[in-house]
């Protein structure tokens, strides 16, 4: 039987500078801050142009999970659209998403407001 696979896309903008916004996500060891699963991780920078950033990682969040994510900042009628997309693969997912979800959103609207 196969593992399940639950995707998440978490999308807002902003009217920061990209440089801010970029500093913020770039800085692994504050991930915690924003991100509910992750309190370190190694991530990819797999694009920095002026006009867009995006950053991938992998994590396991939970044993028997795992975690791949991307995060996308580019522009948008004026303004900056941020993107986290990420996929969780396993058996504990059916009972963690939930919560994982909700603290998800929460976060991510944390972190543009301060931005």
């Amino acid at each position: 039987m196969k593992r399940p696979v639950w995707k998440l896309e978490l999308i807002r903008d902003t009217n920061a500078p990209l440089e801010a916004v970029v500093r913020v996500l770039a800085d692994g060891k504050s991930f915690h801050r924003w991100h509910p699963r992750l309190s370190s991780v190694e991530a990819q920078v797999t694009r920095n142009e002026p006009d867009r950033f995006e950053m991938a990682y992998t994590s396991r969040p939970w044993v028997g999970v795992e975690e791949h994510g991307v995060f996308t900042v580019a522009p948008n009628e004026g303004r900056l659209l941020l993107t986290h997309r990420a996929t969780f693969k396993g058996w504990p997912v059916l009972i963690l998403m939930g919560w994982w979800r909700l603290r998800s959103h929460r976060m991510w609207e944390s972190l543009v407001r301060s931005l």
